[in-house]
């Protein structure tokens, strides 16, 4: 059986890891961070894991949280203006919501309980041919900026060289659940989105909420707003931002009670959309796969990053433990395999970052009108694939859509 060395602790790197040992396979965990400061740190995400996520999370045995605490049902869409929209859908199974600063110790302690090993060290590209040189193949599922450099931006793959949003995500008292529990999807042209969803925390449910600015917008520019320096006059713009933009969603907060949960709890920056080589060849001639973050970097707005991670650590999975030889021909043949998983998921997440395409203002009109259509969406954000083919041209849109006729 292999030996291999996985450097990151994200979701990728972890379910990776968990479904290795499941085989076998001897694993070694590198991260920079201890397991309490992930715990003890800012939000890492605001992610709802859906279905297929889910899924491979009962393979693994890790499937803590098969609670109504953390169920999402669906997903309530919202659009303002001229004409606008509101329809919701739900999904053919719940997906979870839960603190990732809960969720990642939660299964590195899995991994550790089943003999697992963790290293806590400064990984820097030297350090990872090091590692080639002791464990058979080194998978990076770390995207620190100093790997950067090691596997390069694809330009075919990464249309963009900026930001397209910039985000402020934070947890949030004084929203009232929705019931059952839905994500609200606030689409706002020109200005950008807004995300709300309950999460699982240590302290119990609370709600994250998301808004992601287009550069020169006021959502924009919340990104900036030192809340360290003023936390009330932070929460008053949120507040005021989600009542000119997402008015349904500020009928659901209470203005008196609305504040963060910690001042710790908010997560502001921005990322540019960015696929990588997938492998590199090391100086010591030795080779290291990339996957996650590592790999590709996807806007929110799709809400599928964990997701993908969790899909691709499996895949890759398989590739390693079907072969022996982790050469080129290897690191080519897995990077071939990721690339088709997750070209849907990036070609549809970039494709949501322009102005809104007429093939999903379609869609939306006839979910505000049509059940089906609308929990026929919602279920795409499981099957993302199925989301991107309905959406690539007015010729399939026209397709799908006629499927509800």
């Amino acid at each position: 059986m292999p030996d291999i060395a996985i450097i990151g602790t994200g979701i990728s790197g972890v379910q990776l890891a968990l479904r290795l040992q499941q085989a076998g396979a001897a694993t070694t965990l590198y991260a920079e961070r201890d397991v309490a400061d992930v715990a003890a740190g800012p939000p890492l995400n605001m992610v709802v894991r859906f279905e297929q996520t889910r899924a491979r999370e009962r393979e693994l045995g890790v499937s803590h949280w098969e609670t109504p605490d953390s169920d999402v049902f669906g997903i309530n869409v919202a659009a303002e203006g001229e004409h606008p929209i509101a329809f919701r859908g739900q999904f053919d199974q719940p997906g979870s919501g839960v603190d990732f600063r809960l969720y990642l110790p939660r299964l590195i302690e899995d991994y550790l309980d089943r003999g697992g090993e963790l290293k806590v060290m400064d990984i820097d590209v030297p350090v990872v041919e090091g590692l080639a040189e002791r464990h058979d193949l080194v998978v990076v599922a770390s995207g620190r900026n100093g790997f950067h450099g090691l596997f390069p931006r694809d330009p075919g793959r990464s249309p963009f060289e900026v930001p397209q949003r910039r985000l402020t995500a934070a947890m949030y008292r004084g929203i009232v659940p929705s019931d059952p529990s839905w994500v609200h999807f606030q689409v706002i042209p020109g200005v950008g989105e807004m995300f709300c969803t309950k999460l699982l925390t240590f302290d119990g449910p609370a709600h994250g909420l998301v808004i992601e600015g287009v550069p020169g917008t006021p959502q924009e520019a919340l990104s900036r707003f030192d809340h360290a320096e003023d936390r009330r006059g932070f929460e008053r713009t949120v507040l005021e931002l989600v009542t000119e933009y997402a008015p349904t969603l500020r009928e659901r907060i209470d203005a008196r009670e609305f504040e963060l949960t910690r001042p710790i709890d908010v997560l502001q920056g921005a990322i540019t959309p960015t696929v990588r080589e997938g492998w590199a060849r090391l100086a010591n001639g030795r080779f290291a796969m990339a996957v996650g973050d590592a790999w590709a970097v996807n806007d929110p707005a799709s809400g599928q990053g964990a997701n993908l991670g969790s899909r691709c650590a499996f895949a890759l999975a398989e590739e390693i433990l079907a072969d022996e030889v982790y050469d080129e021909a290897f690191c080519q043949r897995a990077a071939d395999r990721l690339w088709a998983i997750a070209e849907p998921v990036v070609r549809w997440s970039n494709q949501l970052l322009g102005p809104p395409s007429e093939e999903m203002g379609e869609v939306f009109g006839r979910a505000g009108t049509d059940p089906r259509v609308g929990n026929a969406f919602a279920e795409n954000f499981n099957q993302p694939d199925q989301m991107w083919e309905m959406t690539r041209s007015g010729e399939n849109t026209t397709a799908w859509l006629a499927r509800f006729d």
